[in-house]
């Protein structure tokens, strides 16, 4: 359990992993994007996870992306590295080469595709968390593992030493609340699909969120939304929140995430490359239907 280890809260990103045309990784790109978030004032930055591209990856590119986000961000905020994998074994090496080179913690997923059962799930954390011995961020997406770490699921995983924090993304806000009300004494609760529900999480008590599709477009207008909540400014919140809304209904009827968030960031100036195949990258009809949706939002404009 938590108990202090970490003080995460706020507003984190889950940065893409930027691909030229050959596939290659754009460091530079990479370096730049966080820089702007930063500038933004995101509270941390998360590195290879699904908005990243983890699937795409090979281990010794996601220990080279960790190192690369802790320099960046030089102790400003704490870099979360995705270490999840299907192999117990795999994922701990992974997150003991993230460990070493800086990041402040892991986010692992439950082990998707084997579908395992509660027992070997538990386990597979307990493994991770007594070999690693690092702050664990769990990582709830059922319709991308096939397994949903509910509240009842959660009572024997935050038991275990090194698991510190929740990214919440079931699609369920009334399971985001419950998850909150039932272990949110023990470990920190951030919500993901922010751009839907980041508001409404944190006045019911999440620590924040983990953004991605709205802070890499928007930039400060929607990193500052949970600054805003916790200054009381709800109206000025609920207005930020409405607009991101708009972004995030009007993208996901676009091409394939993230390449549609690459596609639009790649619009406003920020170059976020490609993403890898078999995802293709938005191009004809459907990458003026994404300029169309960012002249909605007057974000074009406020990028010259």
């Amino acid at each position: 359990m938590n108990n202090g280890k970490v003080d995460w809260l706020g507003s984190f990103v889950a940065v893409i992993t930027p691909f030229d045309v050959n596939g290659d990784i754009d460091e530079r790109a990479f370096r730049d994007n966080i820089a702007f978030l930063l500038e933004a004032g995101v509270n941390g930055v998360v590195v290879s996870g699904c908005t990243g591209e983890s699937w795409a990856l090979t281990p010794d590119e996601r220990v080279r992306l960790f190192a690369l986000a802790v320099d960046t961000v030089a102790g400003k905020v704490p870099v979360i590295a995705g270490t999840g994998g299907i192999v117990t074994s795999a994922v701990i090496e992974l997150s003991r080469r993230a460990k070493e080179v800086g990041a402040a913690g892991i986010m692992v997923l439950p082990p998707y595709y084997a579908m395992p059962g509660r027992r070997e799930v538990i386990a597979h954390y307990a493994a991770i968390s007594d070999a690693v011995r690092h702050p664990i961020l769990l990582y709830n997406i059922p319709k991308r593992t096939g397994i949903n770490l509910t509240p009842e699921y959660l009572e024997d995983i935050v038991a275990i030493d090194w698991v510190v924090a929740i990214k919440e993304s079931s699609n369920d806000f009334i399971q985001v609340e419950a998850t909150i009300q039932s272990v949110g004494d023990r470990i920190s609760v951030f919500t993901g699909h922010s751009a839907e529900r980041g508001v409404p999480a944190v006045v019911m008590g999440a620590k924040g969120f983990v953004s991605s599709m709205e802070s890499q477009v928007m930039g400060r207008e929607a990193v500052a939304m949970y600054a805003q909540v916790k200054a009381g400014d709800i109206e000025g919140a609920r207005s930020t929140q409405l607009r991101t809304l708009v972004l995030d209904e009007a993208m996901r009827k676009i091409g394939t995430f993230p390449a549609n968030l690459k596609a639009a960031m790649n619009l406003l100036g920020r170059r976020a490359g490609v993403p890898r195949r078999p995802l293709l990258a938005v191009e004809g009809p459907d990458l003026e239907r994404v300029r169309t949706v960012l002249d909605r939002l007057q974000l074009l404009t406020q990028a010259r």
